[in-house]
């Protein structure tokens, strides 16, 4: 895929909405509210503007980045099952990134 690709395809990412109730019901998980919904999507837009920023600089250590990215993440505002969503769904932004996620540490 070329970077134009992967950016336009992350551009359309951002846009989905990814935590709707019927999500957190597959899940067997209580809706945290609106408000949690909203700070989890501004989350992942952040980390999939974080890869976007890097696709079109060409990172050549996009992976390393990415690690170092989660390394610094401050996630305490989530609690487990929010923070486990957050990634799942984060998985298919690195994705379309050019990563694999089996080779990452997170």
């Amino acid at each position: 895929m070329t970077k134009l690709e992967r950016l336009t395809k992350l551009e359309e990412f951002k846009n989905k909405e990814w935590f709707i109730l019927d999500e957190w019901e597959d899940r067997e998980l209580e809706y945290p509210g609106d408000e949690k919904v909203k700070a989890m999507n501004e989350e992942v837009w952040y980390f999939t503007n974080f890869l976007m920023v890097q696709i079109d600089k060409n990172a050549t250590d996009l992976k390393e980045q990415t690690e170092q990215f989660f390394k610094d993440w401050n996630n305490e505002d989530f609690n487990q099952d929010e923070t486990e969503f957050m990634i799942e769904v984060e998985y298919e932004a690195m994705r379309l990134a050019g990563l694999d996620v089996d080779e990452l540490m997170i």
